[in-house]
């Protein structure tokens, strides 16, 4: 498939991948022309990383501020296919998917997004729910709103729909 055409299943998974590597639980999530726009993360990220960095409580008390992080994450296709490259090759190596990753989460929204035809799309990402309002290429303005088991529900359907691909090839 070229880069192009890459369907927003295959594109949405790995910027989950990269959003778990920043340890982003809750998020927005927009697509406007070629670029997927992650702003809105949760506060415990920065947090989290002023820990890493100064170990706990220590940035406060050494006088150091972190530099301001960027308030939207862009993501192109050539960001995409960079992603996609580094994460076959993560799991090539052995690396097994848990089933309740962000990563497949996005995975399942992405296909939801492909069969129902969006041209634009943003997803509201929290601890236990999301919603997803998405434009299709005829102009209908459409929303859908999932909880975590919802999206577990889509992800069986999602691999049953490929197994029966697989038998009819």
């Amino acid at each position: 498939m070229t880069p192009a055409t890459k369907s927003y299943s295959q594109s949405l998974r790995v910027i989950g991948q990269a959003l778990e590597v920043l340890r982003i639980n809750a998020f927005a999530l927009e697509k406007r022309d070629e670029k997927y726009i992650v702003h809105n993360w949760e506060p415990s990220f920065l947090k989290g990383i002023t820990d890493k960095v100064w170990g706990t409580g220590d940035a406060d008390e050494m006088g150091l501020t972190p530099q301001r992080a960027p308030e939207n994450l862009v993501y192109t296709n050539s960001d995409t296919n960079r992603l996609e490259t580094q994460g076959k090759s993560r799991r090539d190596s052995g690396d097994g998917l848990d089933a309740h990753k962000l990563s497949l989460g996005l995975r399942v929204l992405g296909d939801f997004l492909d069969r129902k035809g969006a041209v634009a799309f943003d997803i509201g990402w929290f601890i236990q729910s999301v919603t997803v309002k998405y434009e299709t290429r005829a102009g209908g303005h459409n929303e859908a709103n999932f909880t975590l088991q919802n999206l577990r529900d889509h992800e069986i359907d999602m691999h049953l729909r490929r197994s029966c691909r697989r038998l009819t090839k």
